[in-house]
């Protein structure tokens, strides 16, 4: 087949690597991420290993495990294919994974944490009650001991108290106490509500993000709370210090989503050699600008790259082409695959057949070829004129299999969308002094570098 041709060449193989670079940054990102998350988590569960039991502690730690092998066992970079199919699916197990565990961590510490202070307040609630019994050496033995074990017998000697001094009032009392402990696991208190356990996950939470400076003085007012005698004033206080810290925990997600956005604006940006000193400023000056600057700019950067891909891939595309056909015997000359950027087309010709040439254009980011003839537009065809024309395009039609195939075997896909059979059409006839001009054009350019300019067609 022959006639005018459209073709899609698509680099693949400098594709493919522009996203092994581009994953690599992702990859590196998310380690130095983990890493950073791994020493709070690791924190959490050395707490986590003085209150819970230990096949919790031991399930937590082989979550941690498990996420470790998967950075350990990523794909060899040598084989790409392999790695650009497993990364992304790895990435996002790690991310599940990763939220998986903390959520875990979160409702177990949380519920450890709410049971050391539970019993912190039932000692000392037990504590007062034994001072107004009288009782002020087991009053002293419980509070210096601060178990669940001298809980239990400080409430052992509260009954044995009211029934020695026959209070009712105090047995009562104490029954009621007792039968709301857990000595062995305190769970839950009358004082304590739905509202502080909410606070302790919470601040589990924020503590495993790990970015808020205000982690110590929400601790300390939640220690406060738990010393609060009046149950109404401390659910109140305790409601409003569950807002700021959700509130702290919803900051800190902004501003770590934030410096990803400008993680990954940098990752981009770095695989490109020559990035503009002025998108590199503007990325500098991101630092402590909000997320819709961010957005602003990163459209910015991600047309600058892709513009910068098109003309890489361009360039390499015009050279393998114009290479392929000099080897084929046609006339290219230095400085043509800059004439052909610039000017969004081409005339070649062989050496010889001045009559006729191959025009090549892009279009849309394809490439168009077309065998043009040199005369006079206006001239009637002749049967033996078609019978030459019919051959030239013949040996156009094998030089342009020769030329896709050269692309193929330099990793490039090229598919023909449009083409027309071989003598379909009559050939496009341009003024003799076309051929001249066009011949004045190509030599006139200079063999000067490649045009930093966006190549109209790749």
């Amino acid at each position: 087949m022959s006639g005018p041709k459209i073709v899609d060449i698509r680099v693949l193989q400098a594709q493919r690597e522009r996203e092994l670079r581009l994953l690599r940054e992702r990859i590196a990102y998310q380690r130095e991420q983990w890493e950073s998350s791994r020493q709070r988590l690791q924190e959490a569960i050395n707490e986590l290993a003085d209150r819970a039991d230990g096949q919790t502690v031991k399930t937590i730690k082989a979550a941690v495990q498990k996420i470790e092998q998967r950075f350990q066992s990523w794909p060899d970079d040598t084989d790409l294919e392999l790695l650009l199919l497993r990364s992304d699916a790895q990435l996002q197990f790690i991310e599940q994974e990763t939220k998986e565990l903390k959520d875990q961590l979160i409702c177990e510490l949380g519920d450890a944490r709410q049971g050391k202070r539970s019993l912190q307040l039932a000692i000392a609630d037990a504590a007062s009650r034994l001072q107004r019994a009288g009782l002020g050496a087991e009053r002293d033995a419980l509070l210096a001991a601060a178990t669940s074990d001298a809980l239990e017998a400080a409430l052992d000697q509260l009954n044995a108290a009211a029934v020695e001094m026959s209070d009712g009032a105090l047995a009562a009392a104490t029954t009621e106490l007792v039968g709301s402990i857990k000595p062995q696991k305190i769970e839950a208190v009358p004082s304590i509500d739905a509202a502080g356990e909410r606070v302790e996950r919470l601040l589990v939470q924020l503590e495993l993000l790990g970015e808020s400076s205000q982690i110590a003085g929400f601790s300390k007012r939640l220690e406060k709370l738990a010393l609060m005698i009046d149950a109404s004033q401390r659910r109140l206080l305790t409601d409003s210090l569950a807002l700021e810290i959700d509130a702290a925990i919803n900051a800190d997600r902004l501003e770590q989503s934030r410096l990803a956005s400008l993680a990954a604006l940098e990752a981009e940006l770095s695989i490109y050699q020559a990035a503009p000193p002025v998108l590199i400023e503007q990325l500098q000056r991101l630092q402590g600008q909000p997320q819709t600057v961010i957005t602003e700019v990163a459209a910015q950067v991600r047309n600058w790259c892709d513009a910068e891909a098109q003309r890489q891939d361009g360039e390499q595309i015009r050279s393998l082409v114009l290479g392929s056909l000099r080897e084929l015997g046609y006339d290219v000359r230095e400085g043509m695959a800059t004439a052909w950027a610039e000017g969004g087309q081409l005339m070649l010709q062989k050496p010889g057949s001045s009559d006729y040439g191959v025009e090549l254009q892009d279009v849309n980011g394809r490439v168009r070829t077309q065998v043009v003839r040199f005369g006079d537009p206006a001239a009637g065809l002749s049967e033996q004129q078609k019978q030459r024309d019919v051959e030239v395009e013949q040996q156009w039609c094998t030089a342009h299999s020769a030329v896709l195939k050269n692309l193929q075997d330099a990793g490039l896909e090229a598919k023909i969308l449009a083409s027309r059979a071989i003598g379909e059409l009559p050939l496009e006839v341009r003024a003799v002094d076309s051929a001249a001009i066009a011949d004045q054009r190509n030599a006139a350019t200079s063999p000067a570098a490649p045009s930093q300019r966006q190549m109209k067609g790749s």
